[in-house]
């Protein structure tokens, strides 16, 4: 019975287990614009199989440059003296950056966004969307913490926050990430996570069971 017990939850510990979007580790970017929008459209392992990046410049009076860059496992926003832009990063979009691919990501076991932050100098902002077909929801803004140049912060964005979402069936993810003029950022991981305290009580029990397994 206890064997049982303890394989059940083995079994829901793992369903509640993160979901990696993306690493970052493939589809390498680098793409630099002065002016106007650009769109990158490349294979990479994540949830529809290719990731779909749109920058765009706002405001740029040295007409110098912004980048998007994806190597080596990160991600990496870099806007030169006085450059404004933001930048979109699309999962289940086509090359012209439309909704084309229904990703049926069933993510009703997890409880958030989660953004793992290497770098990030000045004030910027990140924003979830997610869509269930053609619907949209829009998370509230969340900012990154500035002056952490090379200093790891986390970004955590609550599914509470979809008003209306189906976390069941997520057809298509995005994330905005707006930076302040000259502000360079950079991304190591983007995540769907379960919430601690479950994981936490899962494994405390997991461990329980275990322990009083043995000692019978």
């Amino acid at each position: 019975m206890k064997t049982y017990a303890i394989i059940a939850l083995m079994g829901i510990a793992t369903a509640a287990h993160a979901l990696m979007i993306d690493d970052f580790s493939t589809g390498n970017v680098n793409d630099a614009i002065s002016s106007g929008s650009n769109i990158t459209h490349t294979a990479a392992a994540v949830p529809g199989g290719f990731r779909t990046i749109l920058h765009a410049i706002e405001a740029n009076p040295l007409n110098l440059s912004h980048s998007t860059v994806v190597i080596n496992g990160i991600f990496a926003s870099d806007n030169k003296t006085q450059v404004d832009s933001i930048t979109n990063v699309g999962y289940g979009f086509d090359g012209a950056g439309n909704l084309s691919t229904e990703l049926n990501l069933d993510l009703s076991s997890l409880s958030s966004f989660k953004f793992s932050v290497l770098s990030n100098d000045l004030a910027a902002t990140l924003r979830v969307r997610v869509w269930n077909g053609a619907s949209v929801f829009t998370s509230t803004a969340h900012a990154i913490t500035p002056n952490m140049v090379l200093t790891n912060q986390e970004v955590n964005i609550d599914f509470s926050e979809f008003v209306g979402a189906n976390f069941a069936d997520i057809d298509a993810i995005a994330f905005d990430l707006d930076s302040t003029a000259s502000g360079d950022t950079v991304i190591d991981s983007f995540e769907a996570v379960p919430e601690p305290a479950s994981m936490i009580a899962l494994g405390l029990g997991v461990a329980a069971l275990i322990s009083r397994k043995r000692k019978a």
